[in-house]
């Protein structure tokens, strides 16, 4: 009956987000190893990086050009470039090592453009929803989402070492696809985009930015989601080093597990816990009012990666990964609502991409965790944890229910969400 609810355009949307999201997720995690393979591990490593830092500088210029250009023809280019490049990717990996300077180049435009259309696509989303569907859009996106990455990685691990290639093949295919279906059914815009220079000036781009920096309270809202995501993204940083280093092998049900299998059993029960409990907690939060939800969520979240980041007793890291997912199922949906209710109509675009940079910030400080891991110990690490998600999680709780000066008129409404 929800679906029934859901406009054209959202359908589109959370459908080819899911087969996007499905076949990226088969193949960006092995990136990094192919590269590693076919060249070496700095080389993986100082590319890499520089492309999450080249991130920061395209998604504002991404977040102007939605503004400053209809949205379904800039989606429509963004789409059929990122196919070809996937195209010219499988293309590469045929011939083996030798062209690795043209698949790191057709990664990167791949990666850049990706940054570009993320905030144009967030706005999309944004633009079709609707007072009676937006209490529960975020929490279908969260679970398809989540669906989409646990099976793309699983034919990811099917499909990398033999059949690279294909991976690359069925992506583009996916990618035009997804093309053809924005093409026929995504609307165009009713509204007329306001007219801008189209000089790419850094003023001009800067500019733009404006009302999102005087926005205290959404810029609170966007730190505090960097740092909240730091705790999942640790997961895949210092939280597998440590486990690999300090975790003892150990015999269950006749598999021995070691490090390495027992984070990513955690991985496993993270992915499961959100398809299989999401619908039931969501039925069980809905009862409860908005300000409990988020604090029952922000404090299971907290508790559950800030002691992962240090225990090393089997069960009890499996039950607090439980715990953490929970926490994150309650709060992540509850918060992509209280964003979408506080970015003004007309500046989505801007406050789409400076909030994609969020995540970018993300990154670089679960890097920063593989750096203080080297100098502290695990308890200190996470000491470290659970201040620092602690103060994320303040961070959220006073962007939704703070008293900011310099308001929008849609932001008033959050003072009035119990």
């Amino acid at each position: 009956m929800i679906w029934r609810n859901l406009s054209v355009t959202l359908k589109v949307r959370l459908i080819s987000n899911f087969f996007q999201e499905l076949i990226t997720s088969a193949f960006l995690p092995f990136i990094a190893l192919y590269l590693s393979d076919m060249a070496n591990p700095k080389f993986a490593g100082i590319f890499l990086t520089l492309l999450v830092v080249a991130n920061f500088p395209v998604s504002m210029i991404g977040g102007y050009l939605i503004e400053t250009f209809p949205k379904k023809k800039a989606v429509l280019i963004y789409q059929f470039v990122m196919a070809i490049m996937l195209l010219l990717m499988g293309i590469m990996i045929l011939n083996g090592s030798s062209y690795i300077i043209f698949f790191s180049i057709c990664y990167a435009i791949y990666n850049i453009v990706w940054g570009v259309q993320y905030p144009a696509m967030d706005t999309i989303i944004m633009d079709a929803i609707t007072p009676d569907v937006e209490r529960y859009i975020y929490k279908i996106d969260y679970w398809l989402t989540n669906l989409a990455l646990a099976f793309g990685a699983l034919m990811g691990g099917i499909l990398y070492h033999n059949n690279k290639s294909t991976l690359f093949f069925i992506a583009f295919l996916i990618f035009i696809l997804v093309f053809l279906s924005l093409l026929r059914w995504l609307p165009k815009e009713t509204h007329v985009t306001e007219k801008r220079s189209l000089l790419m000036h850094p003023f001009n781009v800067l500019k733009s930015y404006e009302q999102v920096f005087k926005d205290r309270r959404f810029m609170v809202m966007t730190l505090g989601f960097s740092i909240m995501m730091m705790g999942e993204l640790s997961a895949s940083s210092y939280i597998a080093i440590r486990l690999k280093a300090e975790f003892n092998t150990i015999s269950v049900a006749f598999f021995n597990i070691d490090g390495v299998k027992l984070y990513s059993l955690l991985m496993i029960v993270n992915t499961i816990v959100v398809i299989t409990c999401t619908y039931f907690v969501t039925k069980i939060i809905l009862k409860l009012s908005v300000k409990k939800s988020l604090i029952l969520g922000l404090i299971f979240y907290v508790i559950g990666y800030a002691s992962i980041t240090y225990l090393n007793e089997f069960y009890s890291l499996i039950l607090l990964m439980f715990i953490a997912t929970i926490g994150e199922i309650i709060y992540s949906p509850i918060l992509d609502e209280q964003r979408f209710k506080i970015i003004p109509e007309n500046k989505r675009g801007t406050y789409s991409a400076f909030n994609a940079l969020g995540f970018n910030l993300s990154e670089l400080i679960a890097r920063l965790g593989i750096i203080l891991g080297v100098y502290l110990s695990s308890i200190g690490m996470g000491i470290y944890m659970f201040i620092f998600l602690s103060i994320g999680a303040f961070f959220i709780y006073l962007s939704i229910y703070g008293n900011f000066k310099l308001q929008t008129p849609s932001q008033n409404k959050v003072k009035s969400i119990e």
